[in-house]
C-alpha cells in the first residue's frame, strides 16, 4: 500500500507565486488554458531567489566536466534576419567556464543561458520542490540574463507549462496562439508565426504564466532583464496509461512477443492488436491496477535531482547528544511518501528512501504528515532508543534537522 503525498509549504508557495490571485482562480481559469500575467509593483516580491550579483557564480562555482551537459549554460542572440545566434561557453585550461568571454558576448548582445539551475542554487532547488508537492508534476527553473535593448530567442512554443518570475529589469513578451491545444514534444513548432500577439509587460516581482503550445518571444528594453522560467514538466495521461502498459506487459507475455517478422509489408493481425487493447482496458478498471501506475510516476518524480536545501552536518555533528526531547524539522515542500505491506515498512524522500519492519508504519506516517515534531512524540511500538536510532538515521539521510542546530 502506498500513503499519499505529504507536504507543509503547499499552499505557502503556490499562493507566493500567484499572489494575489487564489489557487483556486488560477487552475479553474488558466491553468493549461490561457496565459495569466501578475504585476504586483513590489521588486521585492522574489526576494531570496538568485539576482544579478549572483550570476556570475552560478555560471563559474558548481560546474563538474564529468557530468556538464552541452545546453547547462550556453550563450543565444536573436539576429536581425530572424535566426538566433547559440554559441556554448567556452572553458578554460582548468575545465572552468571562462567568464571574461562571458562577459565580452553580454557586452556585444548575447544572453546568458543557465539551465537546471535548480541543480546549483539552493533557493531554487527549495522552489522546485515546494512546487513539485503541490503540483505532483516534475518541476525544473532555467535562468535567462539578457542584456538592454536585446533578444535572445527568435519566436518558438515550449512543450511544457511555465512561470516566468521576473527578477530584475524589465521584459517585454509577445504571446501568440497556439496551432496545437496542449502539444506533445513531437508537436513543438521551431519557429511558429508570431503576426498577431497579446503584449505582456514584467518588472521585478512580476509573474507571467504560459500554458504549453504558445508561441512567444521576449525582448529587453532601457535596462537589462533577469529572469527564471520554472517549467511544469507535467504527466499526462498518456504517461499514465503507458506506465499501465509497462506494468501489464511485465505480467502479460504476449505483450512482450515480437511483432511478426517482416511486419512493415502486411498489415497486422487487427483482431489480436485489439484482443491486446481489450486486457490493458480491463485492468485499467481495477482501480489497484491504477494505483500501481500512478505509484510508479510518483517514484519518478521524488528521483528528480537538486541541489540540497540546507547545511546538514551541524546536525549531523549534534547527533551524539540527541534526546527524547529534541525537536526535529524536515525541509519544507520536501516530498514524503510511505509504502508498506504486510511485513515491511518504506518511508521515500527525494531520490532517497529509508525502510524496515511494518511496525514503523505509524512513525513513518508521523513523519510524514509533521514537518516539525518532538522526537518523543514519534507514535507506535517503538522504545526511546528505537526512536533516537530512526531520527538519527533520517538526519544522516538528510531529510530531517535538529531544530537546534540550525544555522
Amino acid at each position: 500500500m502506498t500513503a499519499p503525498f505529504r507536504s507543509f509549504s503547499r499552499s505557502l508557495t503556490v499562493e507566493r507565486l500567484l499572489h494575489p490571485i487564489t489557487g483556486d482562480d488560477f487552475f479553474s481559469e488558466y491553468w493549461e488554458n490561457r496565459p495569466l500575467l501578475i504585476n504586483r509593483n513590489d521588486a521585492r516580491h522574489f526576494h531570496g531567489l538568485p539576482g544579478v550579483d549572483e550570476v556570475d557564480e552560478l555560471i563559474t562555482a558548481t560546474t563538474s566536466g564529468r557530468v556538464r551537459s552541452s545546453d547547462d549554460q550556453f550563450l543565444v542572440r536573436s539576429e536581425g534576419d530572424g535566426h538566433a545566434s547559440r554559441r556554448d561557453v567556452p572553458l578554460n585550461d582548468h575545465g572552468i567556464p571562462d567568464i571574461q568571454d562571458v562577459y565580452r558576448a553580454y557586452h556585444d548582445g548575447y544572453s546568458i543561458v543557465v539551465n537546471r539551475i535548480h541543480r546549483r542554487s539552493a533557493a531554487v532547488a527549495d522552489l522546485c520542490r515546494s512546487l513539485e508537492a503541490a503540483f505532483h508534476h516534475r518541476v525544473g527553473v532555467n535562468l535567462y540574463f539578457t542584456p538592454r535593448s536585446g533578444q535572445g530567442f527568435a519566436p518558438h512554443t515550449d512543450d511544457h507549462d511555465v512561470f516566468i518570475l521576473q527578477l530584475h529589469g524589465m521584459k517585454e513578451w509577445h504571446v501568440g496562439t497556439p496551432e496545437n491545444d496542449l502539444p506533445l514534444p513531437a508537436m513543438k513548432e521551431s519557429s511558429p508565426p508570431l503576426a498577431d500577439f497579446e503584449k505582456f509587460i514584467l518588472h521585478a516581482g512580476d509573474t507571467l504564466y504560459l500554458p504549453r503550445g504558445f508561441p512567444h518571444e521576449a525582448v529587453t528594453g532601457a535596462s537589462s532583464s533577469l529572469h527564471l522560467t520554472v517549467g511544469i514538466h507535467v504527466y499526462r495521461w498518456a504517461d499514465l496509461l503507458s506506465e499501465a502498459l509497462t506494468l501489464l506487459a511485465a505480467e502479460d507475455v504476449d505483450l512482450r512477443a515480437a511483432l511478426p517478422p517482416g511486419f512493415l509489408d502486411g498489415p497486422l493481425p487487427a483482431s489480436h492488436a485489439a484482443d491486446l487493447a481489450d486486457r490493458l482496458a480491463k485492468v485499467l478498471a481495477d482501480a489497484t491496477f491504477t494505483e500501481r501506475a500512478k505509484t510508479s510516476l510518483g517514484t519518478s518524480l521524488l528521483a528528480t535531482p537538486k541541489a540540497a536545501a540546507h547545511s546538514q552536518f551541524r546536525s549531523l555533528d549534534a547527533l551524539a547528544a540527541l534526546t527524547e526531547t529534541a525537536v526535529v524539522s524536515r525541509s519544507p515542500g520536501m516530498l514524503c511518501r510511505v509504502r508498506f505491506t504486510a511485513h515491511d515498512a518504506t518511508l521515500e524522500f527525494a531520490g532517497n528512501y529509508v525502510s524496515g519492519p511494518a511496525f514503523l508504519v505509524p512513525a513513518f506516517t508521523h513523519i510524514a504528515e509533521h514537518e516539525r515534531f518532538a522526537i518523543r512524540d514519534l507514535p507506535g511500538d517503538l522504545s526511546g532508543d528505537d526512536r533516537l536510532d530512526l531520527v538519527g538515521r533520517l538526519i544522516s539521510e538528510g531529510l530531517l534537522q535538529h531544530e537546534s542546530e540550525k544555522p
